[in-house]
Protein backbone atom coordinates (compact mmCIF):
# COMPACT_ATOMS: atom_id res chain seq x y z
CA UNK A 1 0.00 0.00 0.00
CA UNK A 2 1.29 3.44 -0.91
CA UNK A 3 0.31 6.74 0.67
CA UNK A 4 0.17 9.48 -1.89
CA UNK A 5 0.84 12.25 -1.44
CA UNK A 6 2.97 11.79 1.64
CA UNK A 7 4.23 15.12 2.93
CA UNK A 8 7.27 15.50 5.15
CA UNK A 9 8.47 18.49 7.16
CA UNK A 10 10.13 19.66 3.95
CA UNK A 11 6.67 20.78 2.80
CA UNK A 12 6.30 24.35 4.03
CA UNK A 13 4.47 25.60 5.92
CA UNK A 14 3.93 22.46 7.97
CA UNK A 15 1.42 21.52 10.65
CA UNK A 16 -0.29 23.09 12.50
CA UNK A 17 -0.70 25.35 9.46
CA UNK A 18 -3.55 23.95 7.33
CA UNK A 19 -1.48 24.12 4.12
CA UNK A 20 -0.41 20.43 4.06
CA UNK A 21 -3.98 19.17 4.43
CA UNK A 22 -5.31 21.71 1.95
CA UNK A 23 -2.61 20.62 -0.52
CA UNK A 24 -3.71 16.99 -0.21
CA UNK A 25 -7.39 17.96 -0.62
CA UNK A 26 -6.52 19.90 -3.76
CA UNK A 27 -4.46 17.01 -5.12
CA UNK A 28 -7.35 14.57 -4.45
CA UNK A 29 -9.93 17.10 -5.72
CA UNK A 30 -12.02 16.93 -2.54
CA UNK A 31 -13.20 19.59 -0.15
CA UNK A 32 -11.69 19.77 3.34
CA UNK A 33 -15.19 19.11 4.70
CA UNK A 34 -15.01 15.68 3.00
CA UNK A 35 -11.91 14.44 4.83
CA UNK A 36 -10.82 13.63 8.35
CA UNK A 37 -7.43 14.52 9.77
CA UNK A 38 -6.37 11.74 12.14
CA UNK A 39 -3.35 12.30 14.32
CA UNK A 40 -1.84 11.95 17.77
CA UNK A 41 -1.24 15.61 18.52
CA UNK A 42 -3.76 18.25 19.57
CA UNK A 43 -1.39 21.11 18.81
CA UNK A 44 -0.27 19.87 15.39
CA UNK A 45 -2.72 17.38 13.87
CA UNK A 46 -6.04 18.50 15.34
CA UNK A 47 -5.13 22.17 14.89
CA UNK A 48 -4.17 21.56 11.24
CA UNK A 49 -7.42 19.74 10.52
CA UNK A 50 -9.62 22.29 12.28
CA UNK A 51 -7.91 25.22 10.56
CA UNK A 52 -8.40 23.52 7.19
CA UNK A 53 -12.10 22.96 7.87
CA UNK A 54 -11.84 19.16 8.05
CA UNK A 55 -13.21 16.72 10.57
CA UNK A 56 -10.60 15.71 13.14
CA UNK A 57 -9.89 12.59 15.14
CA UNK A 58 -7.36 12.44 17.95
CA UNK A 59 -5.49 9.17 18.31
CA UNK A 60 -4.78 8.91 22.05
CA UNK A 61 -3.33 5.46 22.65
CA UNK A 62 -2.21 6.14 26.21
CA UNK A 63 -5.03 8.31 27.57
CA UNK A 64 -2.66 11.28 27.77
CA UNK A 65 -5.35 13.70 26.63
CA UNK A 66 -7.78 12.59 29.37
CA UNK A 67 -5.76 14.77 31.75
CA UNK A 68 -7.60 17.87 33.08
CA UNK A 69 -4.94 20.13 31.57
CA UNK A 70 -6.39 19.36 28.11
CA UNK A 71 -10.05 19.96 29.06
CA UNK A 72 -10.09 23.60 27.95
CA UNK A 73 -8.04 23.54 24.74
CA UNK A 74 -9.18 25.88 21.98
CA UNK A 75 -9.33 23.33 19.16
CA UNK A 76 -11.07 20.15 20.27
CA UNK A 77 -11.18 17.07 18.03
CA UNK A 78 -14.50 15.93 16.62
CA UNK A 79 -13.66 12.36 17.62
CA UNK A 80 -11.16 10.55 19.81
CA UNK A 81 -9.95 6.97 19.50
CA UNK A 82 -7.43 4.90 21.39
CA UNK A 83 -6.50 2.74 18.40
CA UNK A 84 -6.53 3.07 14.63
CA UNK A 85 -8.65 -0.08 14.52
CA UNK A 86 -11.53 2.04 15.89
CA UNK A 87 -11.47 4.47 12.97
CA UNK A 88 -13.38 2.39 10.43
CA UNK A 89 -16.35 1.79 12.72
CA UNK A 90 -16.30 5.49 13.68
CA UNK A 91 -16.48 6.44 10.00
CA UNK A 92 -19.26 3.92 9.32
CA UNK A 93 -21.30 5.20 12.26
CA UNK A 94 -21.00 8.93 11.54
CA UNK A 95 -20.51 9.32 7.78
CA UNK A 96 -21.93 8.22 4.46
CA UNK A 97 -19.06 6.21 3.00
CA UNK A 98 -20.65 5.64 -0.40
CA UNK A 99 -18.25 6.28 -3.29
Amino acid sequence: MTFCPALSREFRPYKPDPAPLLHICSDWEVLPTEVMMIGDSLKDDVACGKRAGAFTCLLDQTGRYDSPEYANVDLKPDFKVSSLTEVYSLLEEHFDLAP
